[in-house]
């Protein structure tokens, strides 16, 4: 393998021109795979020389696939599952490892995402369109080390275009489709002086709905958004520049179309509720980045500013009365969450390592964010099939048709140092370490029902992670290694939890309630994850396999639970739980023209130990008359060797890839691309009724055509061919009235595209 300490200039020029391996790779006349550099570790490293396991994609890896958003990388990367949930949020599990706590605003998601090095604390922030990107880097498995915050899962950082003072630069491309689909897109790049550039993207994106509301023709599933960023960089001179940015995405739409399980419409894109349904998003990101080298080391600050406030307006029973008059009527108006975040991160980052064996890396994270959480649900709760409303004053509130009603506003507060070595045994042999200490702090004021004064709820934690890792090179083209890592994940605040015998006896009738199953705090979830990996290159430099095995001890998992007592979900802690798997990624030439890129992941998952929970389905049917809490709290069951939630056995992303010049000179290529993503359960609860997903396949071309010297190019595109319905992810709600409701993927749609380079 090659040394990692390469020459800045070397890495400067090679990310520019080499920042991709994918189907859709310009292919050299040698046949030979370039070498991709990625920022994995915060400074530029050759992909292959880094021992965990990444997957990067270029920009034109993206444009070819069709990836706009997050949800289209799901099963691109190995082992990841991207699933939609509640309409409006984007839930990513890498591994098994995902956010099962997701109707808890305080409850962080395990895989971080961070923009440009710098992490971006909302869930909601995910619902974005990608906007201005260079590439994508993808790494998989715990980040114990230099991307701590919640990272039990893996982390991915989205790598902007960055502006240059080499030259006035412009790309603009125009989309067009079915369902009366509008992409435009545009990117300038403006030198202002010699040390000084900006670079200015915007996308607009719109189309009509998916699927349809047969009771009221509203059309859901549509998109209307607009997304602004402006970067500005300062060089000062050869060895410090201040870069600055605004990245800005609205929007305005009808919301999902989430589909009850027992709605009798035939038509998987169609369904019956009673709501018009409604989806508001606005998400701002205020950037700086600061870089100097002193010598020794390059010192580096990242700030952020960060704010997102979502409305959604939505039908919480997924039914209608008349289709389903057996259901009780359900209905958020609104749900809201306003979420404000400061971060702030200094590294230092060596140059050179010292005495030529020892690299290293330390650093600070801080992070400042509240959330602001408005929950209005109305519930029939005289079965009549209308929504009387509520009165919204405490107690009396419990005499109109109330669903769950809360008011709160949670903090979090979290310092972590952390520091990284490198030590070079040999020009062969290197082992890694590195430490994280974590000090985290939530408080939250929670009201619900409007009760007054609200409830105060603290928790603190500290902790302290790591990794080990030991790189071997095999030749100067093969790296075996072997790794140790423990990541970490807080806990929080519920905003309602399990009742002592006692306590508020008015709101169940005067019962004495049962003992609790969710409590006002849950406790951070840890993961120790063994990995070998094997990194390799053969036949010339023509083929690229990277392979990974790994083994999760996975300690308190965060699930949204359900408490005996009324309205009294939250998030609690399975104890002990086990994932292991394996991940193939190949890429090479099968021909000059002709490439092959092949991603594959197989993956177990089992709870090990122990532990007594209650599905809501179950309980919903008991209703809360007055004593069946003790009769919910019997149904609570041992979810001892379950399976692990939105987690498939096998998922795969199979691409072959075409280029050719025609006897013009002109540049044709075509696409096939084949994803799989297996069955899983949805829940912990593994309840048949309502949490196995089936798997589906998707298959998507593009076909590209570039003129001889000419600055544009066009490309025809067809994803889901077959017009394949399957389903994204199903969801049961805890509170309400705990239905259970299902996305599908995007069905097809065929587009033509015409790019422009100026």
């Amino acid at each position: 393998m090659k040394n990692r300490f390469s020459n800045a200039t070397f890495y400067k020029s090679l990310a520019l021109s080499t920042m991709a391996f994918s189907v859709s790779i310009s292919i050299s006349h040698a046949q030979v795979l370039e070498e991709v550099v990625v920022v994995a570790e915060k400074r530029n490293e050759s992909l292959q020389d880094l021992s965990q396991a990444v997957t990067a994609l270029s920009r034109q890896t993206l444009d070819d696939k069709n990836i706009v958003s997050f949800v289209d990388l799901s099963g691109i990367a190995p082992g990841i599952t991207i699933a939609k949930n509640e309409g409006f949020k984007t839930v990513i599990a890498i591994r098994g490892v995902g956010n099962e706590a997701n109707q808890n605003a305080v409850a962080n998601p395990s895989v971080s995402y961070h923009i440009d090095g710098i992490y971006i604390a909302s869930p909601f922030s995910l619902q974005t369109d990608f906007i201005g990107v260079d590439r994508i880097e993808a790494l998989r498995g715990p980040q114990g080390t230099l991307f701590g915050q919640n990272s039990t899962g893996g982390a991915i950082n989205v790598i902007s275009q960055k502006p240059t003072s080499d030259e006035f630069l412009g790309t603009a491309d125009l989309t067009l489709g079915e369902h009366n689909l509008v992409r435009v897109r545009g990117s300038v790049n403006l030198p202002l002086s010699e040390s000084v550039s900006t670079r200015t993207s915007i996308s607009s994106f719109e189309h009509d709905g998916f699927s349809s509301n047969i009771l009221n023709g509203q059309e859901l599933d549509d998109a209307n958004n607009l997304s602004f960023r402006s970067d500005w960089l300062w060089n000062i001179n050869d060895t410090s520049s201040i870069r600055v940015f605004a990245q800005l995405f609205e929007e305005d739409s009808n919301g999902a179309a989430i589909k009850g399980i027992f709605d009798p419409t035939p038509d998987p894109r169609q369904l019956a509720q009673d709501t018009v349904s409604s989806y508001d998003l606005e998400s701002e990101i205020y950037g700086l980045i600061a870089e100097t080298d002193i010598g020794v080391a390059t010192l580096k600050y990242l700030g952020s500013y960060q704010k997102d406030d979502i409305t959604v307006i939505r039908d919480n029973d997924r039914h209608s009365v008349a289709l389903n008059p057996e259901i009780q009527i359900s209905e958020f108006d609104p749900e809201r969450n306003v979420q404000t975040t400061t971060t702030h991160e200094i590294n230092l980052v060596s140059n050179q390592p010292i005495g030529g064996k020892l690299d290293w890396i330390v650093g600070a994270f801080y992070l400042d964010t509240e959330v602001d959480i408005t929950i209005r649900e109305e519930l029939d709760t005289n079965f009549n099939g209308v929504l009387d409303g509520f009165v919204s004053s405490f107690p009396e509130v419990f005499g109109g048709d109330i669903g769950f009603i809360s008011d709160a506003l949670p903090t979090r507060e979290s310092l972590s140092v952390y520091g990284q070595t490198t030590y070079y045994f040999n020009d062969v042999i290197r082992l890694i370490t590195g430490l994280r200490y974590t000090e985290d702090d939530v408080e939250s004021a929670v009201s619900n029902f409007f009760q007054l004064p609200a409830n105060e709820i603290a928790a603190s934690v500290s902790e302290t992670t790591g990794r080990i890792a030991l790189e071997y090179d095999i030749n100067d083209s093969t790296l075996l290694f072997g790794s140790f890592t423990r990541g970490f994940k807080p806990g929080g605040s519920n905003l309602t939890f399990g009742f002592l015998p006692g306590e508020f006896d008015f709101i169940a009738g005067g019962i004495d309630n049962s003992a609790p199953l969710v409590f006002p705090t849950f406790e951070d979830e840890t993961i120790n994850a063994f990995e070998i990996g094997l990194k390799t290159e053969f036949l010339d430099g023509r083929f690229r396999a990277n392979i990974a095995a790994f083994l999760y001890d996975y300690e308190n998992i965060q699930f949204q639970a359900t408490d005996p007592n009324a309205f009294q979900g939250g998030v609690a802690n399975i104890p002990e739980s086990e994932i292991f798997g394996a991940e193939l990624e190949l890429l090479g030439f099968i021909t000059d023209k002709l490439s092959l890129d092949a991603k594959m992941a197989v993956v177990d998952t089992e709870i090990t130990s122990d532990f007594f929970a209650l599905d809501n389905v179950l309980a919903a049917g008991l209703g809360f008359a007055p004593g069946q809490d003790v009769t919910r709290a019997a149904l609570a069951e041992n979810v001892n060797g379950n399976e692990l939630a939105k987690t498939p056995g096998f998922t795969a992303d199979i691409s072959l890839s075409y280029r050719t010049e025609i006897s013009n000179g002109a540049s044709i290529g075509g696409i096939l691309q084949y994803t799989y993503r297996d069955s899983f359960q949805q829940r912990i609860f593994n309840n048949p009724d309502v949490d196995f997903v089936n798997s589906y396949n998707l298959v998507s071309t593009t076909l590209s055509y570039a003129p001889a010297d000419a600055p544009w190019a066009a490309d025809f595109i067809v994803t889901n061919l077959f017009d394949e319905d399957g389903v994204n992810s199903r969801m049961t709600d805890v509170f309400g009235v705990n239905a259970t409701g299902e996305e599908r993927v995007a069905p097809r749609q065929i587009m033509a595209r015409v790019r422009l380079d100026f």
